[in-house]
């Protein structure tokens, strides 16, 4: 008896351990880490992310750990993070093999939108720059047209950073800075957005969505 007791105690403290280790490891992926940053890149479907778009929901999927982004019917949407956000810095590496594509990622909700690839208005590349046409200075108040075509790599994987706090907005591609930019009408907080814009049929690839708050 002495002896089947502690081979049960024993098992049932080592699966104990296991399932502790096992959510401690799962923990971890979703917690910030030492350095503060925060993975928004998905582990299981499209969790924590939801289409705008209730009549495409192919629009979006999320495979081998890139979310793709296609409109074959050239309509438009925005995959929005459920969450909302104050002052932070995000990075994020996309790509296309799309020749025209229309993209973007919104900040704050939809006031204010970082530019990937070429708009439909000005019909140039102005990827880095940033559209607020609330902001009355213009859709695109700044558009340094030379950075953006030294910096932006066209059918590779490029690395988008932005730092917002308060009411300005960096932007960097590829290290170069686009847009040191003072919002007039920001919101202090909002959802996060990938776009897909209508009228043009794209094929965007997203990763290493991370993002790390600012701290007054």
């Amino acid at each position: 008896m002495k002896t089947t007791t502690l081979a049960i105690t024993l098992c049932l403290t080592m699966g104990l351990f296991a399932t502790l280790a096992t959510a401690d490891h799962h923990g971890k992926k979703k917690d910030k880490g030492d350095d503060g940053w925060a993975s928004l890149m998905p582990e299981d479907s499209l969790d924590g992310w939801t289409n705008d778009n209730k009549k495409k929901p192919d629009h979006w999927k999320l495979e081998d750990g890139v979310i793709i982004g296609e409109n074959p019917g050239k309509k438009g949407s925005v995959l929005w993070t459920d969450a909302g956000f104050g002052d932070y810095e995000l990075v994020a590496d996309y790509k296309t093999p799309s020749k025209d594509y229309d993209s973007g990622i919104f900040l704050r909700g939809q006031s204010h939108q970082v530019q990937i690839g070429v708009s439909r208005s000005l019909k140039k590349d102005l990827t880095g720059a940033l559209y607020c046409p609330k902001d009355k200075n213009g859709s695109y108040p700044q558009q340094p047209d030379d950075t953006i075509k030294k910096a932006h790599k066209l059918g590779q994987w490029n690395t988008l950073r932005v730092v917002t706090k308060g009411k300005n907005i960096k932007t960097y591609l590829n290290g170069e800075l686009i847009n040191d930019y003072d919002g007039v009408t920001y919101p202090e907080k909002g959802k996060i957005g990938l776009q897909l814009h209508g009228g043009v049929h794209m094929k965007m690839q997203f990763k290493n969505i991370k993002i790390k708050a600012i701290e007054d």
